[in-house]
């Protein structure tokens, strides 16, 4: 063995820098990664742990999630989009997109993976990708180790997995655009967090009848603009509450609650956790 191994380092060429050589960078290597499966819906949990799309519920998290519908066909909402989610399609969500499911069949089997990752991977950015049989292969092959706690290879396939994706084409259906008066609400929203969003106020803003604005954004979003900006001003509540070293006061008025104790039961009610708990519990899992 001793023999084998000089011979082997005797034939190594001459390195054309002593400062620059074979290194990983080029990989993309997931981190924390945890794996699911979603097989039918349940509206009395939030999160990850159950998905429905009769909450209102509007999600935003800090880590990619790689959702793939291998049985069933739906629809989820990204940012001021909706997209038609089909058996067989793969979708990649970005950190902070906020999401939400429209439409989810009556027997699925959607499986989700999510991570995070040290270098920035644009992806694609809300349309689908057809599984091929390359990354299927791939997938199965990830779950597999993944099973066995095999962190580094899983991640390698993860990896992998997701340049395959990335590198084909679209699928042919495209990103279901919502109507413009959707649009301007959301953005208006967004970007007026901290002020009045109560209907009559946001159907003055946009120039329609409260009995329109409601009827509209309903049909074209399947939620209603109370749980809406509910919805934003909770996610937009989580990510100060995970970044930021604000008291929960400051918080509620920049999440654009009127007091702390109304931002603290409807921030309950949404996590089924105080505002306290939770900032307690991102900082254990950072």
């Amino acid at each position: 063995m001793m023999s084998d191994l000089v011979k082997k380092s005797q034939q190594l060429k001459e390195p054309g820098s002593y400062f620059r050589g074979l290194d990983w960078k080029g990989e993309l290597l997931p981190r924390e990664i945890v794996s699911f499966c979603r097989m039918a819906q349940d509206h009395s949990i939030g999160g990850w742990q159950g998905i429905s799309s009769q909450t209102g519920r509007y999600d935003q998290h800090s880590r990619y999630v790689l959702l793939v519908a291998l049985e069933g066909s739906g629809r989820i909402g990204v940012e001021a989009d909706i997209c038609q989610v089909n058996e067989g399609d793969a979708h990649l969500l970005l950190p902070y997109q906020i999401h939400y499911y429209v439409e989810l069949p009556k027997n699925f089997t959607w499986l989700y993976v999510t991570f995070d990752l040290e270098q920035t991977f644009n992806g694609w950015n809300n349309d689908g990708r057809s599984l091929s049989r390359r990354s299927r292969e791939l997938l199965f092959d990830f779950i597999e180790k993944y099973e066995n706690g095999e962190g580094l290879q899983a991640s390698l396939t993860l990896g992998e997995t997701l340049r395959e994706l990335a590198g084909s084409e679209p699928v042919v259906r495209k990103v279901i655009n919502e109507g413009d008066l959707v649009v301007k609400v959301k953005n208006h929203v967004m970007s007026h967090l901290e002020g009045d969003l109560a209907l009559p106020v946001l159907a003055n803003a946009m120039g329609v009848s409260e009995s329109y604005l409601r009827a509209v954004f309903r049909e074209e979003t399947g939620v209603s603009v109370g749980n809406f900006v509910r919805s934003v001003r909770l996610v937009r509540a989580t990510h100060l509450l995970e970044r930021q070293k604000h008291d929960l006061g400051d918080v509620a008025r920049m999440a654009g609650f009127a007091s702390l104790t109304s931002f603290t039961r409807a921030f309950r009610r949404m996590y089924d956790l105080t505002p306290s708990a939770y900032r307690k519990r991102s900082k254990v899992e950072v």
